[in-house]
């Protein structure tokens, strides 16, 4: 039997909870009072009129909500829930209206719609009666609510389509387009490039698009200035390039060419940043849906390797995936850092080879540049044959298919036969060039001229002598000189000194003694001062190289290259150097109003004792992307020109070389004929009296040389 005490402390409420008083109303009852009237529902009863209570709130929140769905979703939804919510008021309307005016039903519904979405033509004066103009002046007071929201709803999404197209957040629809990826100092030289390429060799066909992780806004603003006139139209897109989601943003799987650069700012990952973009691209590519009227091309893809990352690797074994896919694309990877390190090493050496080389990669209207072309009339000619059979373009060699990739084949034997597919490699002024075969002939030397004795020398003797040892300084400001130091070590002719003067601690500077021809000498100081220089043998060096500023602020880069100038200049006309043999001094230039300084300094301020070739790597890099970008065959051909395998670089050679007379009109016919005979060819020259690099002059073109001309050639190591 339960004890009764226990039952009544566990129903009693006192017994739960030490404040509970007799009086406190229960939860389910309900207790409403207006003035004196008061009413009590308890029990069930209450809890019923309770929940009845919380319907209305409920319905008000449930409302709510779904007018935030549908303000969330698109205008047309939006427009038909602003209707919706509209017919009741026009109903009950048209009812009121009905009634008070004796008019039909439909006339009702009419004049409330033109008056809550204020129609042209409707009024609320001038109605049968006063209670007709009070329903129409209700229904247009309660329309300016409704036209508010409409013209709200549309305003807003106007708004923020502007405002999404302004950020980059609209997906790009285009095939067949190039996609420039990241965002760096070369990315405005690069699109140059792109409009002069696209002019002149009808490359790039379609729009360009850019992916960055930087404010659209920013880099249409840079775009506009930095392209004004050149007839470009980019589309800029915010975004992380290593991202699938916004690769897709852009269109990345129908892209012709990609061209990714390195980022701005390069951190430890850029590699496998790099390696991600790649591979995303390819994801793209191979999740492309079908459609009518889709002709894809096959897709080439130029990365700009990160120099200063960790994992430059990673890239490498992109590329590896890349050659190995069935998919239709070719990927191509440029060490931009180390081809100007040894352009540098070359203009020390032979002071020039860079501009020339720069004449050829830097593309602008009416300059030459490298072509590769195929023609059939030229199958089974001998090599000799069907470089003759051009005027005014130079055929240094030819690309042949092997085992599915071309190989670049420089300079070949005369007798070499062309097979069919062979692409001629040619410095041309633009693409429109054609082979006349009457002109194929065998060449004849001028009369007198084969039994004379000049003939039988530069047969006789088909390499030049090796330019003695340089004596070259380097001003060097960064800790890492591995690149240039290699370059040195490659195209340094026997003898050669090398002595860097750095501040900081330095790494890639070769332990040992001597690194091949080159011997390298450390001394430690400030490169800006004249001290140092006459220290490092200012006053019988050949060259200087600047080095070691590719990465600070480009207005400070530049400082330092004028400082340079400036204390140079200073340190020849203290320790009394000789103005016959000026010193050649190579650098950088970052931005093209230094150019117009620096000139001013070396011509004007200057005693004839400094020459100075100043590279523009952005310029450079840029049009060496550009090219490789539109021909991926160019990245061989280019490459060969810094690092020939086969020992085929630029060389700069006096016109006695040859044993042309300085006193006579010589034609390039004659000098590309006399090159041929060393197995090397002639490119142009470059004339003292201007300074101007010449190149692939018409055949029959002569000119009287000075001994200080030079011929440049694409020269046998």
């Amino acid at each position: 039997m339960q004890d009764s005490s226990v039952q009544d402390i566990c129903t009693d409420p006192s017994h739960l909870d030490p404040y509970f008083e007799a009086n406190e109303p229960k939860q389910e009852d309900l207790r409403w009072r207006l003035g004196p009237l008061a009413v009590k529902m308890s029990g069930p009863q209450g809890r019923k009129a309770r929940a009845a209570l919380r319907l209305p709130a409920w319905a008000v929140r449930a409302g709510l909500f779904q007018v935030q769905r549908v303000v969330l979703r698109n205008s047309l939804l939006k427009l038909a829930g602003v209707f919706l919510a509209s017919v009741p008021v026009v109903l009950f309307g048209a009812v009121f209206y009905e009634l008070a005016s004796g008019t039909s039903f439909w006339d009702g519904i009419v004049h409330i719609y033109g008056a809550l979405y204020k129609i042209p033509g409707v009024t609320v004066f001038g109605e049968v009666n006063k209670q007709t103009e009070q329903v129409m002046n209700i229904a247009w007071l309660g329309g300016s609510f409704t036209f508010a929201i409409l013209l709200g709803v549309v305003t807003e999404d106007i708004t923020n389509y502007v405002a999404g197209v302004r950020e980059g957040n609209i997906a790009v629809e285009a095939d067949n387009h190039t996609l420039i990826l990241n965002w760096n100092d070369d990315t405005l030289p690069l699109l140059r490039q792109i409009a002069v390429s696209r002019r002149e060799r009808d490359n790039f066909a379609g729009p360009v698009v850019i992916l960055a992780n930087r404010p659209k806004l920013e880099m249409d603003a840079e775009c506009n200035q930095g392209l004004a006139g050149m007839g470009l139209d980019v589309d800029t897109r915010s975004g992380v390039p290593f991202s699938v989601t916004d690769l897709e943003k852009v269109a990345a799987g129908t892209a012709r060419t990609v061209l990714l650069l390195s980022n701005d700012h390069v951190s430890a990952d850029a590699g496998k940043q790099q390696a991600a973009a790649v591979l995303g691209v390819q994801t793209c590519r191979s999740n492309l849906k079908t459609r009518p009227g889709l002709r894809l091309l096959p897709q080439n893809i130029a990365v700009q390797e990160a120099g200063d990352a960790e994992d430059t690797h990673m890239v490498a074994c992109a590329k590896s995936l890349a050659d190995a896919s069935t998919q239709r694309l070719q990927l191509t990877v440029l060490d931009s850092r180390r081809d100007i390190s040894a352009l540098a090493a070359q203009s020390a050496i032979q002071p020039g080879v860079a501009s020339v080389y720069c004449s050829i990669v830097q593309q602008a209207e009416g300059t030459s540049g490298f072509y590769l072309k195929s023609f059939k009339e030229l199958d089974g000619l001998s090599f000799g044959q069907a470089r003759r059979a051009f005027n005014g373009v130079v055929v240094c060699g030819y690309m042949r298919r092997d085992n599915g990739k071309y190989r670049t084949i420089l300079s070949p034997n005369e007798r070499e036969m062309l097979q069919e597919g062979d692409q001629m490699i040619a410095l041309a002024k633009n693409v429109e060039f054609q082979p006349n075969l009457e002109s194929a002939a065998s060449y004849i030397f001028p009369a007198g001229f084969e039994s004379a004795n000049a003939l039988k020398e530069v047969r006789d003797d088909p390499v030049p002598g090796m330019p003695p040892g340089k004596r070259i300084i380097i001003a060097w400001f960064n800790h890492d000189l591995e690149d240039l130091a290699n370059a040195l070590a490659c195209f340094a002719p026997d003898y050669s000194q090398a002595t860097v003067i750095c501040a900081n601690e330095l790494e890639g500077l070769p332990k040992e003694e001597t690194k091949g021809p080159c011997k390298f000498r450390l001394i430690h100081g400030d490169p800006t001062k004249t001290e140092m220089l006459n220290n490092a043998g200012v006053e019988n060096a050949d060259s200087l190289i600047v080095g070691g500023i590719e990465h600070k602020d480009h207005r400070e880069a530049d400082a330092v290259m004028l400082a340079m100038l400036m204390v140079l200049q200073d340190a020849c006309a203290r320790y009394k150097r000789s103005s016959r043999k000026p010193l050649h001094v190579i650098g950088q230039i970052r931005r093209q109003e230094t150019v117009t300084v620096a000139n001013h300094l070396l011509e004007r301020l200057g005693e004839g004792q400094v020459t100075a070739e100043l590279l523009q790597p952005d310029e450079l890099v840029s049009g060496m992307m550009a090219q490789i970008a539109a021909e991926p065959n160019m990245a061989s051909l280019l490459t060969d020109f810094i690092y020939s395998p086969e020992g085929r670089d630029l060389g700069l050679r006096p016109p006695t070389d040859y044993y042309i007379k300085l006193d006579e009109p010589c034609s390039f016919e004659l000098i590309s004929e006399l090159c041929r005979l060393r197995g090397e060819t002639a490119l142009g020259y470059i004339a003292t009296d201007d300074g101007n690099v010449q190149l692939n002059p018409l055949a029959k073109a002569s000119r009287v040389f000075d001994k200080d001309d030079r011929i440049i050639v694409l020269a046998r190591g």
